[in-house]
């Protein structure tokens, strides 16, 4: 356990000193928490500032250095971190208990939308991921969510990663990063949120980089190293705010020819904002470009997803209803230091107005060809969103920000908050769509497929 401003109120609330010099600072406030599910879920920053208490912005340097002083030894491990442990430790001798399936199965195709089985028959478990290719192999990586059930608490269990010759049969590898059972305050603990890895190849270093993204009060990256693709991975950074701003969904890309290396990320939910990595990848220290400014949930950008096709820089990415899909964007740039000029939805014909009710997370080359792939997750295969749902979502969550403009009744407001369950979320049945790219007057689009090769 960490203890500073950042933690959330049901951590803090565990231990009695923290508790009480809450109390100190904002009497009244813990009373309120404790009976408040989704105030309990939030930061001690969040919380004071969702409050608007008067002064409350001025108290929280000094509950800050109050909290960092019980950073000892003796308050590293909370009563329900430590009951936690127990309980990964016995999940993880149980799945290494088990005998590998042997692998029987074979597909002809990929099939969008459907349950998509390894050459063993069990789910693949690489969401948010993306691909690399090496070697004549392609390497499918990503979120483990196997233990995902929307109740244990487990975010992500690890990362995995796949082999595969054709894109249709993936044979598990294994993990890609495993997790980290005994320290709670490591990125890869599993209640860490922590999602969408991207690996590039450093020419300079010959080092394989990995930046991962931290959700919720951390909104950080944690950034891994390895001599090899398949690992093992060092960390080099545990929470890493380029430029000083949060961190959310990003991708990351290199230049075909110089090989520089660029940064793409969600920052403060404001922007998706471009900066230049070091030389080594390991860090992003220049500031390049920003694209789609000044807007607000749920249009802002985020997700975003790059590729180059024909000398041009193409972004797709999507707008902000947490697990709940929404209308994708695609835009163009003729260079990686310019902004993206939006070129529209490129879902043809998709009658849910949600992206094929998914989001997408890479987009990758058929290697020797000049054909993409756009990966996607359909994180609530079991929610259908169609154009009504998704006009109530855009409707109620820009109210928010804009009720001149958007309205919603408080029955539509029940129904958005009732279906938005990013944390509860039962991920480990959590589809793919996987759709090829075709360009249509040079813009990007997708149609959709019940089976292609």
């Amino acid at each position: 356990m960490i203890y500073n401003i950042s933690m959330k109120i049901e951590h803090l609330l565990e231990n009695e000193q923290a508790a009480a010099l809450f109390d100190q600072m904002f009497p009244g406030m813990r009373k309120m928490a404790e009976t408040n599910p989704q105030a309990r879920q939030l930061s001690v920053e969040q919380l004071v500032h969702y409050s608007r208490l008067p002064g409350g912005g001025e108290l929280l340097p000094r509950l800050d250095d109050a909290l960092n002083a019980l950073n000892t030894p003796e308050n590293a491990v909370s009563p329900g971190e430590a009951k936690l442990i127990e309980y990964f430790r016995a999940l993880d001798a149980a799945d290494k208990a088990k005998a590998p399936a042997p692998e029987t199965h074979r597909q002809d195709a990929i099939y969008p939308g459907q349950p998509w089985l390894d050459t063993r028959g069990e789910r693949i478990q690489a969401h948010g991921g993306a691909v690399f290719y090496e070697d004549g192999v392609y390497y499918w990586y990503g979120e483990n969510k196997e233990h995902t059930d929307g109740k244990c608490g487990i975010w992500t269990w690890g990362l995995k990663v796949y082999s595969s010759t054709d894109l249709c049969n993936w044979t598990d590898l294994g993990f890609l990063i495993p997790p980290v059972l005994e320290d709670p305050n490591s990125p890869l603990f599993p209640t860490k949120y922590v999602d969408r890895p991207h690996i590039l190849k450093c020419e300079k270093t010959g080092k394989y980089v990995c930046w991962i993204k931290i959700s919720g009060p951390e909104a950080a990256f944690t950034i891994w190293q390895a001599d090899r693709l398949l690992g093992p991975y060092e960390m080099k950074e545990a929470h890493y705010c380029p430029g000083g701003y949060k961190a959310g969904d990003f991708d990351l890309i290199a230049d075909s020819s110089d090989k520089k290396g660029y940064l793409y990320f969600d920052a403060d939910h404001t922007m998706i904002l471009c900066m230049e990595l070091t030389d080594d990848y390991l860090h992003a220290e220049k500031e390049i470009a920003r694209s789609y400014p000044g807007l607000h949930p749920p249009f802002t950008r985020e997700a975003p997803a790059l590729f180059e096709a024909d000398g041009k820089k193409y972004m797709l990415t999507s707008g902000m209803t947490g697990y709940v899909p929404n209308q994708s964007d695609s835009a163009q740039a003729q260079s990686w230091d310019s902004a993206f000029t939006s070129l529209g939805d490129p879902h043809i014909d998709d009658d849910s107005r949600a992206s094929f009710n998914s989001q997408i997370s890479k987009i990758f080359r058929i290697e020797g060809t000049d054909r993409f792939v756009a990966m996607a997750d359909r994180w609530l295969p079991e929610y259908h969103v169609d154009a009504r749902v998704a006009d109530l979502f855009t409707r109620v969550i820009a109210g928010s920000y804009d009720s001149e403009h958007y309205k919603a009744t408080e029955e539509e407001r029940r129904e958005m908050y009732a279906a938005n369950k990013l944390k509860t979320a039962r991920t480990q049945i959590a589809d793919y769509v996987w759709l090829p790219i075709e360009f249509i007057d040079g813009k990007p689009r997708l149609r959709w497929q019940d089976k292609w090769k």
